[in-house]
């Protein structure tokens, strides 16, 4: 039922994306394909490729939306909504069997081979979705539609396994990075 859900919130993204060209309509797109990123990457869960496929656990789901220039707001959802879901997954209770990541005719990248795939497609979906909507809409518009989404994404995180510790590191590379803004010197 949440994979179906996640689909119609993509599908209202899409549409938003496709018959608007007004930037408060593209910020609620990029809400929309956020929530949806959630939840998609277990879509594997229905295909015949196993769970935590490196195929929808990665930024591969959002190179179909770099054809279609219109998508990008969708994109740039898609991607902070995958990082999140991809943060997560980076904490389960145990990284072994159902939790480690697949490649496609391989198997199990294994235990540090899965905390690596998670981790670095979490950090540059996370930073992809940052950039593409800084891209996508006016700055103003842009800060609020990222704080909607850090809202939104905190209470995912709330609920999910592994969604403290990934809050956790998130919050950390935040004061990480307002702390290096901080003593930049002014010009």
């Amino acid at each position: 039922m949440g994979l179906l859900i996640a689909l119609v919130w993509l599908a209202a993204a899409i549409l938003l994306a496709d018959r608007s060209h007004r930037p408060v309509v593209h910020a609620v797109a990029v809400v929309c394909a956020g929530i949806a990123g959630t939840t998609l990457p277990d879509l594997d869960l229905l295909l015949p490729i196993g769970h935590r496929s490196a195929l929808t656990h990665s930024l591969l789901p959002l190179v179909l939306a770099l054809f279609v220039r219109r998508w990008r707001p969708v994109m740039a959802g898609l991607a902070i909504g995958i990082g999140l879901h991809l943060a997560a997954d980076a904490f389960p209770n145990a990284m072994r069997g159902f939790a480690t990541v697949k490649l496609p005719g391989i198997g199990s990248l294994g235990v540090s081979g899965s905390y690596a795939w998670l981790g670095v497609q979490a950090a540059v979906a996370t930073l992809a979705g940052a950039v593409l909507l800084a891209a996508a809409l006016p700055t103003a518009l842009a800060a609020i539609t990222a704080l909607v989404l850090g809202v939104l994404g905190i209470a995912y995180l709330f609920v999910t396994d592994g969604g403290w510790w990934a809050m956790s590191v998130y919050a950390a590379f935040g004061w990480l990075a307002l702390r290096r803004n901080k003593n930049r010197p002014m010009h």
